[in-house]
């Protein structure tokens, strides 16, 4: 299964990526190992759109 959520693109390194997530008004970190698809990303690394991850990092991030 997958969770997907809304959110502000802000950094990515070779390992994870760092967005903010709208409902819940903070910054996250998930490793990429762990992103199924990311929606609306610029060149950049930046920009708004949506991230899909696995069900498990969702629950250990508190999302669901």
């Amino acid at each position: 299964m997958s969770f997907e959520l809304s959110c502000t693109f802000k950094h990515e390194s070779e390992s994870a990526i760092l967005i903010y997530d709208h409902a819940t008004e903070e910054d996250i970190w998930f490793p990429l190992s762990q992103v199924e698809a990311i929606h609306g990303r610029t060149k950049e690394g930046r920009g708004q759109g949506t991230i899909v991850v696995s069900d498990w990092i969702a629950q250990k991030k508190g999302l669901i």
